[in-house]
């Protein structure tokens, strides 16, 4: 009798045992997932500081664990890896391409993320394939929209050298930012940090053209710049010899070696910006761009009035940061670039035509008077 028990205890022990051994993998594999970070939405992993492959596609990453009242049976949907290739392009007697690593994350199964498409790295990369730069880029999608970023490549050709120019812009804005490349010393390198869109459009090929020389071995190039109220014309020097940009306005003073210079400035569609006032009121109209210059006129401004914006004189200064260098994956893609804006301490004078009559003014308050408000004023 005894040995019949022990028979059946042993495969009994035996099942308790397998039981135990399967209930603590699986706990300890439960405890492992929650202790995982868990992600608010989808972010892209962009490359670090390692150079990515330039002929491949990248392979599927795993899924990562689901956000936070998100409910799907495969975890967030799969990211997938793909390469494009912008070129060749020739630039002093060499060819580089532009390398565009782009990242696809499908749509989650609820419906809650919707699919998102985006570069997350761009390499230039000469004839042998070396990458001589690299910027990264972000793709996500935190459920109230996708932010992802597009990047175009094309040729600068100007009178007295050529370079790569480098467009980018992210999903929620209409301009682009415009980062020029160019040979230094044998050396591909960039001349400026990313800024405000140049006044340039490409001709039937593709190609980007500047204005015209600048002495023998600069061109100028045209940026367009809002004031708020307005929009100025800013001719740039681009020196291929020395790799930067400095400002270019046409200004005597300048031309004299003083720094802080008003120079005069060309309106972008002036009458695109101007609002007609609802009842009459008037403007401080000065003869010259200056407070000192006399008694200003008192010029009657109403509904009906012919009212011309012809220029706008100020002290501009453009700021550069460190752009031989771009961001880190974690900062803020365009952190280098470059602005342009009047300088501190200094106001800029509008001339304007009003029923005939000529001259300046500035202030806010004329500015208002004249059908110029900021954004976010109205016109009595």
């Amino acid at each position: 009798m005894k040995t019949a028990r022990l028979r059946l205890f042993v495969p009994l022990l035996l099942v308790v045992v397998v039981i135990a051994v399967a209930w603590n993998a699986a706990h300890t594999r439960a405890s492992h997932l929650q202790s995982q970070p868990v992600s608010p939405g989808r972010v892209a992993a962009v490359p670090q500081n390692a150079p990515m492959p330039l002929a491949s596609v990248q392979p599927a990453s795993l899924p990562q664990p689901p956000a936070p009242g998100i409910t799907t049976t495969a975890g967030v949907a799969e990211e997938k890896t793909t390469e494009e290739r912008l070129g060749p392009f020739a630039i002093s007697g060499n060819n580089y391409a532009v390398v565009l690593h782009k990242k696809h994350l499908a749509a989650s199964e609820d419906g809650q993320l919707a699919s998102a498409d985006g570069v997350v790295a761009m390499e230039i990369v000469d004839a042998a394939g070396s990458v001589l730069y690299q910027r990264t880029y972000p793709l996500s999608d935190d459920g109230e929209g996708v932010s992802a970023w597009e990047i175009l490549a094309h040729i600068l050709k100007g009178t007295n050298g050529t370079g790569l120019l480098v467009r980018s812009r992210p999903s929620e804005s209409s301009g682009f930012y415009e980062q020029i490349f160019g040979v230094v010393k044998g050396k591909l390198v960039p001349l400026c940090g990313p800024f405000p869109a140049m006044d340039v459009k490409p001709d039937a090929s593709g190609v980007y053209r500047t204005v015209g020389p600048l002495g023998p071995q600069a061109d100028e190039i045209p940026v367009t710049m809002g004031t708020g109220r307005f929009v100025v014309a800013i001719p740039i020097r681009l020196d291929w010899a020395q790799g930067k940009l400095t400002l270019a306005p046409k200004c005597p003073e300048l031309a004299a070696g003083n720094a802080h210079a008003m120079c005069q400035y060309q309106m972008v569609d002036p009458k695109g910006f101007l609002q007609k006032p609802k009842s009459v009121t008037f403007v401080r109209l000065y003869s010259s761009p200056n407070e000192n210059s006399g008694k200003p006129e008192r010029v009657i401004v109403k509904p009906a009035s012919q009212i011309d914006l012809l220029a706008y004189l100020a002290d501009m200064e453009m700021k550069q940061p460190d752009f031989l260098h771009a961001p880190l994956p974690e900062e803020f893609p365009v952190k280098d670039m470059a602005s342009i804006g009047i300088a501190p301490n200094s106001d800029g004078w509008l001339q304007v035509r009003i029923d005939g009559k000529v001259g300046w003014i500035h202030g806010n308050e004329d500015l208002d008077a004249l059908g110029l408000p900021e954004p976010q004023d109205e016109i009595n």
